[in-house]
């Protein structure tokens, strides 16, 4: 970013003030984007896994009791132990989802972070930057 403030003072020596800037923050905002390209996708991941994992418990939970067949008395018949293991396997699902999720939102937040300090530090860098070429130029 702050070799664009170069280039465009190297093109056109007498660029305004207002000019610099424009042309530092415009190459600022496709850093900013480059740096911020991924994150979108992990926070999809980190809100949407346990969401697809709590999917599987709810399939799961429908298909164990849709499977639970009335007896000749009426009575829901079956296995209690093929219910438990039913149930612990549909709960499999939602531990699977929050697996994958609690990383993902960890990364997430760590990552943002570090894009928001990074580009705090352009910002600030080329700000300073741009001051020192204008007070170089009047001098």
């Amino acid at each position: 970013m702050l070799a664009s403030g170069f280039r465009a003072l190297n093109s056109d020596p007498r660029c305004t003030e207002a000019d610099l800037r424009a042309n530092m923050e415009s190459t600022g905002r496709a850093v900013a984007h480059r740096l911020e390209r991924y994150l979108n996708a992990l926070a999809t991941i980190a809100s949407a896994a346990p969401l697809l994992g709590l999917l599987g418990t709810v399939i799961g939970m429908i298909e164990i009791f849709g499977s639970q067949t009335p007896t000749s008395g009426g009575a829901v018949g079956g296995n209690p132990a093929q219910l438990a293991h039913g149930i612990s396997v549909a709960l499999y699902n939602t531990a699977f989802g929050l697996i994958v999720a609690i990383p993902a939102l960890i990364f997430w937040r760590y990552f943002r972070a570090r894009v928001d300090e990074y580009l705090l530090t352009l910002e600030l860098a080329a700000e300073r930057f741009a001051r020192h070429l204008n007070n170089l130029r009047r001098a």
